[in-house]
């Protein structure tokens, strides 16, 4: 799980007097009661013990919401679970935060991370009610930042803020650190980080969602549902091997050169031919399709090129081709390889002589089409083997444009899966149909050897299924959901020390990416320099 996928829709559920966050209880409250309560607290208290109590709200906040993060996903590494903190702030609306810097060595314990936040709410109030400030005043902020760091790393982790809006400053800003890295800079502020036992409270708290969790399903009719999120074009594409294929399609859309397109079943050639026409000259002439592998030879002849009358028993009329139907427009042919080779020819005279004879006839006709066409067969393979005329697949492959399996972008599987979310919800007519967020560890975990097309119909499977609009886990395909264990976050209640699994998780993602550091980084989450001191720590084999 990584911190960019969670989603308010997924995580917040409203009811009629009652909004649940995966089994906690939340309250709406206006900003303006705050800041006349920061007012008055101030007033009452002196503005030394104010800060002192809004930060202990902020901390317990970050640390119960650090533990439901850690309770609901088996996050990517410890950064990403770290990011999820943030991402939290900015969908609750206290601030939209942005990490500009964040490392965790664990070996020395030392961390640091330093944060941006933009329209800070505190901060704004703050003004309303108190006027400017000399001082930072975002202490919620802070004290949520702290607590959900020092939760997440089981570790005192302290965030002062540096720069505040309150005090004229153009944005808020804060910076993190643990004890033993801010020295004696921390003594002024400590004594507002004075707790007592929060984290066992929030522990506690922790086991008795658990509990609830079960209830709280099956009681899933008195909780109301989310509006749908408007309905995207098309699914956003996150990893870098599709937005790839979408920029060479994006170029080749502008020219009618012929396109042969690869790929497993199901990792949506057909989607990628429209999209390719969508985006060319042709977008408002027709586009054609037929599967090649789902007809015979003499059907799939007449069926590309049309017939003539009395050509064959049962032709009782003239018959316009997919060719000339395609004219001016795009023809796609799906299942390429299947073709035999006396069509193989035929078709290779179409492509080079841009005409077509119909079946019975003996004049030849013109047809402006452009060609795309798509296998998931190896057709170098086949052509080696004497399966596939070399000249037809040269004519058809002037730019090869493979198409990745989805295990190999699961960066892209919950923006699919939102997607089709919505086309289901229009389609059996659920218009409050929404996916709990404990279902996306299942989806983004496993394979889908089906690729997109067996995500697009698991999600149709559980919204059958699902009681009252919400999809939870059990109704997502039973293979789906056995072939995830649900196991804990790494490194909790294991026999392998987090520093191993760190250990183990580089070199891994070193292997995949065949030594490149910066993408190793990239995917870790971590810089390029924090990924060498991570590099130079670990143990040097025997020589």
């Amino acid at each position: 799980m990584r911190a960019a996928d969670l989603r308010l829709a997924e995580l917040v559920a409203f009811g009629e007097g009652q909004i649940d966050l995966q089994g906690r209880r939340l309250v709406l409250h206006d900003l303006n009661a705050l800041a006349l309560m920061r007012k008055d607290l101030a007033e009452a208290e002196g503005p030394d013990q104010a800060r002192r109590l809004l930060t202990r709200f902020g901390y317990f906040w970050g640390q119960a919401d650090a533990a439901a993060m850690r309770r609901l996903f088996q996050w990517d590494n410890t950064l990403e679970l770290l990011r999820a903190g943030a991402r939290l702030h900015t969908l609750q609306g206290a601030a939209k935060t942005v990490i500009r810097d964040l490392d965790w060595q664990e070996a020395s314990g030392q961390f640091t991370m330093e944060v941006l936040w933009h329209n800070s709410a505190e901060a704004e109030k703050h003004q309303i009610a108190l006027g400017a400030s000399k001082t930072p005043v975002c202490w919620i902020l802070t004290g949520y930042a702290s607590g959900y760091a020092s939760y997440c790393l089981d570790k005192d982790i302290y965030f002062i803020e540096h720069k505040c809006v309150a005090q004229g400053d153009r944005v808020c800003a804060a910076t993190g650190h643990d004890r033993a890295s801010w020295g004696d800079q921390l003594k002024p502020h400590l004594s507002y980080f004075s707790f007592e036992e929060i984290r066992g409270k929030v522990t506690r708290l922790t086991q008795e969602l658990r509990k609830r969790t079960a209830e709280l399903n099956r009681n899933r009719h008195e909780l109301d549902q989310l509006r749908p999120l408007a309905t995207p074009p098309v699914a956003e594409a996150h990893s870098a091997a599709f937005r790839k294929v979408l920029d060479m399609a994006a170029r080749l859309a502008r020219f009618d050169t012929s396109v042969l397109i690869t790929g497993e079943t199901g990792t949506g050639k057909e989607v990628l031919a429209r999209y390719i026409h969508n985006l060319s000259a042709r977008a408002q002439g027709p586009f054609v399709g037929l599967n090649c592998g789902a007809l015979p030879e003499t059907l799939l002849e007449s069926e590309l090129f049309g017939h003539k009358a009395g050509a064959f028993t049962g032709a009782a009329h003239d018959r316009t081709g997919l060719f000339e139907q395609a004219n001016h427009g795009t023809i796609f042919l799906d299942e390429i390889g299947d073709i035999t080779p006396a069509m193989q020819l035929k078709l290779l005279r179409a492509l080079q002589e841009r005409e077509i004879l119909r079946v019975g006839e003996s004049r030849p006709r013109k047809i402006d089409v452009r060609v795309l066409a798509a296998t998931n067969r190896n057709l170098e393979e086949a052509v080696a083997e004497g399966r596939f005329r070399e000249d037809l697949l040269y004519r058809l492959r002037v730019v090869s444009l493979p198409i990745p399996p989805l295990r190999e972008r699961r960066e892209d599987i919950l923006s699919l899966a939102r997607l089709f979310l919505q086309r289901v919800g229009a389609k059996l007519k659920l218009s409050h149909l929404r996916l709990d967020a404990t279902c996306l560890d299942f989806l983004t975990n496993y394979r889908w050897p089906g690729n997109v097309r067996e995500l697009e119909n698991a999600i149709e499977h559980a919204a059958v299924f699902a009681t009252h609009g919400v999809i939870q886990p059990e109704h997502l395909p039973p293979h789906i959901v056995q072939a995830v264990p649900r196991t804990q976050l790494p490194g909790i209640g294991t026999t392998q020390t987090l520093a191993k699994m760190e250990q183990a998780q580089i070199q891994a993602v070193l292997a995949q990416v065949n030594g490149n550091r910066a993408e190793a980084a990239r995917r870790l989450g971590i810089s390029p320099a924090t990924l060498w001191r991570k590099l130079k720590a670990l143990p040097q084999p025997a020589p």
